[in-house]
């Protein structure tokens, strides 16, 4: 099974294996996100880990947090140098992460939801 995600406002699905997931979120950690916690379904509330970021439960990551954790990942490549696939991912997923229109400039960083 892989992680599908989202993005909110145009629906644009991103998919990867949960290994890479894992990295992408281990990498970005490493250089220093603090994840701001999912927003949950309020029926899921007692139930739900809001620093669940792994399972497929339909939690929305806040734009803000997303771009939290872009920016950690955009300073993980400068520093860490990742190679091959590493690298790849992370670029594909920056390349997702941030809404654009027809001439590549940025709209804005919509966040996403994770299924």
């Amino acid at each position: 099974m892989g992680m599908d995600l989202v993005r909110r406002r145009d629906s644009k699905k991103w998919s990867c294996n949960n290994s890479l997931w894992r990295f992408i979120i281990s990498a970005a950690k490493q250089s220093g996100w603090i994840p701001l916690g999912t927003k949950i379904k309020s029926e899921d509330l007692l139930t739900q880990d809001n620093q669940d970021y792994l399972s497929h439960n339909g939690q929305v990551v806040t734009p803000e947090d997303t771009q939290n954790l872009c920016e950690n990942l955009k300073k993980y490549l400068n520093e860490s140098k990742p190679q091959e696939i590493e690298k790849e991912i992370i670029e594909d997923f920056l390349d997702w992460a941030y809404r654009k229109d027809s001439n590549n400039n940025l709209i804005d960083t919509p966040g996403f939801i994770i299924r």
